[in-house]
């Protein structure tokens, strides 16, 4: 009788059990549905639509909803895999794609990355950080072709001859962008030399060295005493501003050519000789590095260019007039319209074939003869 009643005893502390356990792991199943269907968005959707921002969003709001113990680890795992395929893949913020790497195998030591989504720098920080990749099933498939290839040899046109072109490819479609759109702002700075006699009238308010002097908007055309003044000092000033639409076709690995055209603002008042506003430029770029448009870092690149362009820039110049009154004027300085340039610049590369561009050139203008460093920068976006 004892042991009977012991036994039901038991059973009773056994169903207790499972009915406290019961809504735990009910509760637990829930909230892995609705993080797997929030991650399903982010990947299949946000991020195919290459919308990185968004989807990393609702991985965090899953994330969020799962707390400390909310979902399995598995389901874990996937949600901080996923927004490490975001930060790495998507927005190229690889420090943050590492931390997320750790928390995904801590939760998970035997996860798999999707296979959807991987790439090689992906792959490479989940190796370095103890990840291990599913082996794929077909791997052995196209060796043995290529193999029974060169060994039997294969007619012209046939299946097993033709079967690895299609790969081919598909390897080389997927590579960096060949195409890029750019739109940039330029300020120039134009190198003064010293130079005395600056606004001495000479009709129309020329003076020497290509400056036109103005005062208060207007030509100047009165007269300037032989005392001091009228002197421009050496060095470098702000001249025109120009915004500037490019585009670019990668010809190579390292290898680009290029046009900008665009308009200027900022040059002298209208007088004798009318300001050219409008900028026309073929360019080439060498960009350093190893296929530097298949990698994700910074892309340094040295550029050559030539076209058509005027800089313009204005200093003051002091004077005296005959009564010997000291008074300011505008020394408008303008160069030639053909130039060429040599620059130095980045483009460093976000959210895809996406990128910010500075750049800084040194400009050699003939005709009117100046020199000119351009500093720019813009936005491109690959295609």
């Amino acid at each position: 009788m004892l042991k009977f009643r012991a036994l039901f005893n038991g059973l009773n502390g056994l169903g207790l059990a499972l009915s406290l356990l019961a809504p735990s792991a009910a509760l637990a199943a829930a909230k892995d549905k609705a993080a797997s269907q929030l991650r399903r968005d982010a990947m299949q959707t946000d991020y195919a639509e290459t919308n990185f921002k968004k989807a990393e969003q609702k991985l965090k709001k899953a994330i969020g909803q799962c707390g400390a113990s909310a979902c399995s680890n598995q389901v874990v795992g996937e949600l901080h895999r996923d927004l490490a395929t975001v930060y790495m893949a998507g927005m190229k913020q690889g420090a943050k794609g590492k931390s997320e790497l750790k928390l995904a195998l801590k939760a998970n030591p035997d996860l798999e990355l999707d296979e959807d989504f991987a790439t090689p720098e992906l792959r490479k920080a989940f190796k370095d950080l103890g990840g291990h990749e599913a082996k794929p099933e077909v791997e052995e498939e196209p060796t043995q072709a290529k193999a029974k290839g060169k060994d039997e040899g294969c007619e012209s046109g046939s299946e097993t001859c033709l079967e690895e072109e299609p790969a081919k490819a598909e390897a080389a479609s997927s590579k960096g962008a060949k195409n890029w759109l750019s739109l940039h702002f330029e300020q120039d700075l134009l190198l003064y030399s010293s130079r005395d006699n600056v606004c001495t009238s000479n009709g129309g308010g020329k003076g020497a060295d290509n400056y036109s002097c103005f005062q208060n908007g207007a030509p100047f055309n009165d007269t300037i005493s032989g005392s001091s003044g009228n002197h421009v000092s050496g060095g470098v000033g702000r001249a025109t501003q120009r915004i500037l639409i490019g585009f670019d076709r990668l010809l190579g690995s390292n290898l680009s050519l290029g046009l900008r055209v665009g308009y200027a603002f900022g040059g002298r008042p209208s007088g004798s000789d009318k300001f050219f506003p409008f900028h026309a430029e073929i360019r080439g770029n060498y960009w350093f590095g190893s296929a530097p448009f298949e990698s994700s870092g910074l892309r340094p690149y040295l550029s050559l260019s030539g076209g058509l362009a005027e800089v313009d820039g204005k200093v003051p110049v002091e004077y005296y007039d005959e009564n010997g009154t000291k008074r300011t004027l505008d020394a408008w300085r303008k160069t030639g319209k053909p130039f060429a340039g040599l620059g130095f610049g980045v483009l460093i590369p976000f959210a895809g074939d996406n990128g910010i561009v500075p750049e800084v050139r040194a400009q050699q203008m003939f005709g009117a003869s100046g020199t000119v460093f351009a500093l720019s920068i813009g936005y491109a976006r690959g295609f």
